[in-house]
């Protein structure tokens, strides 16, 4: 690469990492509760951490696209509709998520495979520098050449790490396969050569722990579903969770989203004055409600609220104590984190919303939507309107109920 190429490539990886610390931060902060809390000058590497809180903004950017339209813009500042249409940055959209996908799997590879969170690239002797994000962010785009020798001791032999991303690095391209990172890790480098391509068309983690089981006889990836073969198996879910967002009609006033409400109350919360006392944060500690892996609900966190009388006159068949820690228990734990973070549910409103969704879906359609792996997309989407309903801590029991069997109600 000459020079002048060069320079213009780092003015390119310039542009993006500038934007990605700056606007995009700022804007998922709005509405990521986690982010807010954030140091701001660590958020984009903290969320580069973080797979699930990764897929978490993924999916809000999907969910809010206005959000984020002021910044799809090409040269000319006309905004770009086509993922693949380069943006002002001198990249496609497409490209971009790469690049976020691609670090994010980097950094995981060389956290659990390295146990380290230093820099896969060859180090000289001397101490350097700490890197950057911009020049992690600029390897991306750049072929990486081979490690030089050290002082006559032959090449550098690569780690672990090193391997599986040299293997997966082409094939790292979409946002769905944030959370099949950890899956990735434990594949072998050899079955990503062997698979080429073809590693895409697993698209869910159950898929790779059935390649990783039996490397040598790879099964088929389990199809998706379309959505007239779920119509056809039952598994369709209502249309709002489907569907184009209805447009209000003319006249009809739009409410006011909770994220939106909460923004300056989220900003003031940094701010070094006096503490405002007058409303106590009571969402569901995630530590107390999730497993030690995160993956799913803990079903014996839900015990004590069950035998609170307001929880079991809102909850379907509350009776029923032993199964509704079953169902509870068999929540996926990106949904959970989901109702919690973006809502800021109670343990006793958490336990509602879901076992009311239970009744209204039935039981295979809530474990397709709730359960492992679960849709977090769809769950995004009832996030948002809940949020546009304005569901949040303050909100009944009685009302969450009725907020949740009204949107699921099957027409």
């Amino acid at each position: 690469m000459s020079k002048a190429a060069g320079t213009g490539h780092d003015n390119v990886v310039r542009k993006i990492n500038a934007t990605l610390q700056g606007p995009v931060i700022d804007a998922l902060s709005e509405l990521v509760p986690e982010i807010r809390r954030l140091p701001r000058r660590n958020a984009l590497e903290a969320v580069l951490d973080d797979i699930d809180l990764l897929h978490r903004c993924f999916l809000t950017f999907r969910t809010n696209p206005e959000r984020f339209r002021h910044l799809l813009v090409n040269k000319h500042k006309v905004s770009v509709e086509d993922a693949e249409a380069l943006l002002e940055c001198g990249r496609s959209l497409d490209q971009v998520i790469a690049m976020v996908v691609r670090t994010a799997a980097k950094r995981h590879f060389r956290k659990r495979l390295d146990g380290t969170t230093k820099s896969l690239r060859a180090r000289p002797i001397r101490r350097a520098k700490r890197r950057d994000l911009l020049s992690r962010l600029r390897d991306l785009l750049m072929p990486q050449p081979s490690a030089p020798s050290l002082r006559g001791h032959g090449p550098r032999v690569k780690s672990r790490a090193e391997a599986l991303y040299e293997a997966f690095q082409d094939y790292l391209l979409h946002d769905w396969q944030v959370p099949m990172i950890p899956e990735y890790c434990l594949l072998s480098p050899g079955i990503v050569r062997r698979l080429g391509p073809r590693i895409l068309d697993y698209r869910i983690a159950e898929d790779i722990r059935r390649l990783r089981a039996d490397p040598d006889n790879p099964p088929p990836p389990t199809p998706l579903v379309e959505p007239d073969q779920q119509a056809r198996t039952g598994l369709a879910l209502p249309q709002f969770l489907t569907g184009e967002p209805n447009t209000p009609k003319e006249g009809t006033p739009v409410p006011i989203t909770v994220a939106e409400k909460r923004v300056s109350d989220g900003m003031a919360k940094i701010d070094y004055g006096p503490a405002d006392t007058t409303a106590r944060d009571e969402r569901a500690r995630l530590d107390d409600i999730l497993t030690a892996d995160g993956k799913r609900l803990k079903a014996n966190a839900f015990t004590l609220v069950l035998l609170d009388p307001k929880v079991r006159t809102a909850i379907p068949d509350s009776e029923q104590t032993v199964r509704i820690t079953g169902i509870l228990g068999s929540v996926n734990g990106m949904a959970g984190k989901m109702l919690v973070g973006e809502l800021g549910l109670r343990v006793d409103q958490l336990a509602v919303f879901l076992m009311t969704a239970h009744a209204a879906l039935g039981e295979q359609r809530f474990e397709t939507a709730f359960g492992i792996p679960g849709r977090p997309d769809y769950v995004a989407r009832i996030v948002e309107r809940a949020k546009a309903y304005e569901i949040g801590q303050q909100t009944p029991l009685a009302d969450i109920a009725a907020f949740v069997t009204k949107s699921f109600k099957a027409k």
